[in-house]
C-alpha cells in the first residue's frame, strides 16, 4: 500500500523571482504534490513571506476553506516590525481559523531576531497551546557559505531550552544539524539520509516537507518511500508525526 504524505513545508500563490520550473499556479503545484502521493499540506502563503504577512494569512485562510486538504499555516510578525501582535489575541485569532501552526523566517536582507528578549511573550504563549512552530532560513538550515542573514544555531537552541515544551521543527536541515528537536527533510536527500536520521534523531522526529514551489516534491517523498526501515516509520514520518503535533495544539 503506497504512502500518504501530508506536506509539512508547501508555500501557495505567487513567489518573487520563480525559475522556469516554478509551478504556475495553485492546482499546478498541488497536481504535482499529488503525483508523489501527498494527499494533505500543511501550506502557508508566499504574500505572508515575501510581502505583508497579515495579507498573506487571509490569502492562505481563504484557499483552505475551498480546499480542505489544506491545513493553513501563518506566518507570524516577529522583532523589527512595528505591529507586533498582543500574544494572547494572536493565538486566540489563529484558533478560531482554524490555524495550528505557525511559520517563522527571517527576510531576505533583515535576519529578525527570534531571540527569548524579542520575542519571549509571544514563544512562551505559543509553548501555552503546544503550537508547533516550523523555522525556516535558520543557519541550521542553509548551507554554510549561504550569504542571507538567518536565525543562529545559537538562537534556536536556547529558545528549545527556556521554552522546552514548544514544538519547534527545522526547516530545509543540513549536515550541521542533527539534534534539533524536530526536522524537515525537503533539503536533506542524501544517499540513506532517511535511515541515518533515523539512527541519530528517531523517527518520531523526522517529519516530511516538500519544499515546494522551490524544490520538487519527488526527491523527499522517494527518500521516505524507498528508505531501509520499518513501514511504521515511514508513516511516521510521512503523516502522523505531523498529525500528532496538530491534535496535541490546545485549542
Amino acid at each position: 500500500m503506497p504512502l500518504n504524505f501530508f506536506d509539512s513545508n508547501c508555500i501557495l500563490g505567487k513567489i518573487v523571482k520563480p525559475t522556469p520550473m516554478t509551478p504556475q499556479s495553485d492546482d499546478d503545484l498541488l497536481e504535482e504534490l499529488s503525483r508523489v502521493g501527498v494527499t494533505r499540506a500543511l501550506a502557508s502563503h508566499a504574500h505572508a513571506l515575501q510581502g505583508d504577512i497579515n495579507t498573506g494569512n487571509n490569502e492562505i485562510l481563504e484557499i483552505s476553506t475551498s480546499r480542505p486538504y489544506i491545513t493553513p499555516m501563518w506566518v507570524i510578525p516577529q522583532h523589527s516590525l512595528l505591529d507586533i501582535p498582543d500574544p494572547d489575541e494572536y493565538v486566540k485569532t489563529m484558533l478560531a481559523n482554524g490555524v495550528r501552526a505557525v511559520r517563522v523566517e527571517p527576510t531576505m536582507y533583515n535576519g529578525y531576531l527570534c531571540e527569548e528578549w524579542a520575542l519571549g511573550p509571544l514563544w512562551r504563549k505559543l509553548e501555552e497551546q503546544r503550537i508547533p512552530v516550523f523555522i525556516g532560513g535558520s543557519d541550521l538550515g542553509k548551507y554554510p557559505d549561504q550569504p542571507r542573514n538567518g536565525f543562529s544555531a545559537l538562537n534556536l537552541f536556547e529558545i528549545s531550552q527556556t521554552f522546552p515544551n514548544l514544538p519547534m521543527i527545522i526547516y530545509k536541515l543540513n549536515f550541521s544539524s542533527l539534534r534539533v528537536i524536530y526536522v524537515e527533510n525537503s533539503y536533506f536527500t542524501a544517499h540513506n539520509g532517511i535511515e541515518f536520521l533515523v539512527d541519530i534523531a528517531g523517527a518520531s522526529k523526522v517529519i516530511f516537507g516538500s519544499g515546494m514551489p522551490w524544490s520538487p516534491p519527488g526527491p523527499a517523498a522517494l527518500s521516505v518511500a524507498f528508505a531501509s526501515i520499518s513501514k511504521l516509520n515511514k508513516e511516521l514520518i510521512a503523516e502522523k508525526n505531523l498529525e500528532s503535533l496538530l491534535e496535541q495544539v490546545r485549542t
